[in-house]
């Protein structure tokens, strides 16, 4: 890559990127494309965000993507947010548009991606949701309004935290008179999941637990994985987590989260450049750094303790 006066830059907004996979896999598409591009890291903390929005436009980025702790924080320093971005309350990407910041989230599309490229599908089936943070948020929203679950469950330390975060779902989906269609969702404490795990299709892991370097946990007991279900666990690094071997040691279809990180990511750059890059070259980017025991997430506890069981970035 050869940067030049006329290179655009595209960043990623966050607190902490050092971790990050996204450069790895953006910068060799820029080039595969034969774009004039290159994707930075900037962490950013939180009292330099709108720093860090001027910035966009001042310098003239093509756009950006955000992680945590800012994709709900962003919101305000935006000229326009998409339907999706307005309904979950979440941006993870921005395109600088003539010096207007469009605001998007590709999180949804990612996650529906990944599993749909698995062979499974959400619809008609009965999902429990462990945690309530904001990943649970965006993947909650993104089962009931596409692929019509029948029943959605969150599952977390904090019941009033899932509560309110039910409660919330459910007020937006009515706004959009889809109440009768949508299955409002339910909150129940991690403690009295045992209770309800024999009616529970698929699991879907939105927490950082088992996530490097503590790879050892598990946000669920071996006992309480069924005959029968599908896990996801969007935690991709490790890629395959104790949830995962737990779940594959009892027989149980699983799907990681790798592909939830390069689906979202394809978007991104579809949103940025107009081309869809190959799924393929996204993917073995992101093996090579993560073999080279690069892009392993280092949790913040505080901020893991504020979800629940935990909250995890996309």
């Amino acid at each position: 890559m050869e940067i030049q006066g006329t290179t655009r830059l595209i960043a990623l907004l966050g607190d902490p990127v050092a971790h990050s996979l996204s450069p790895a896999m953006h910068n060799p598409a820029f080039d595969h494309y034969g774009l004039d591009f290159a994707y930075v890291p900037l962490r950013v903390p939180a009292e330099g965000l709108k720093t860090a929005m001027d910035a966009l436009r001042v310098f003239n980025f093509r756009g950006a993507n955000v992680t945590l702790p800012h994709k709900q924080a962003v919101i305000p320093y935006l000229d326009e947010v998409t339907e999706n971005s307005r309904m979950i309350g979440a941006v993870n990407t921005i395109l600088n548009d003539g010096g207007r910041l469009i605001g998007t989230t590709t999180d949804p599309e990612g996650f529906l991606e990944c599993y749909r490229e698995s062979g499974h599908s959400f619809i008609g089936q009965s999902v429990a949701i462990l945690g309530n943070g904001g990943s649970a948020r965006t993947i909650a929203y993104s089962l009931l309004m596409n692929d019509r679950p029948s029943q959605v469950v969150l599952v977390g330390r904090d019941l009033r935290k899932s509560q309110q975060l039910a409660s919330e779902i459910a007020d937006r989906l009515d706004l959009l008179g889809g109440s009768s269609a949508m299955p409002a969702p339910e909150a129940i404490t991690l403690s009295d999941y045992s209770s309800v795990k024999d009616e529970i299709q698929v699991v879907v892991n939105t927490t950082p637990v088992g996530m490097h370097p503590n790879v050892d946990a598990s946000p669920l007991d071996i006992e309480d994985l069924v005959a029968g279900q599908v896990i996801y666990d969007i935690v991709y690094a490790p890629e395959r987590t104790r949830l995962i071997k737990d779940a594959e040691s009892r027989g149980l279809q699983t799907v990681g989260g790798l592909g939830m990180l390069v689906h979202q990511g394809r978007a991104s750059f579809e949103f940025w450049t107009g081309i869809k890059p190959d799924a393929k070259m996204f993917y073995e980017a992101a093996r090579e750094k993560l073999a080279r025991g690069i892009g392993e997430p280092r949790p913040n506890p505080a901020k893991s303790a504020a979800g629940g069981i935990g909250s995890k970035g996309a």
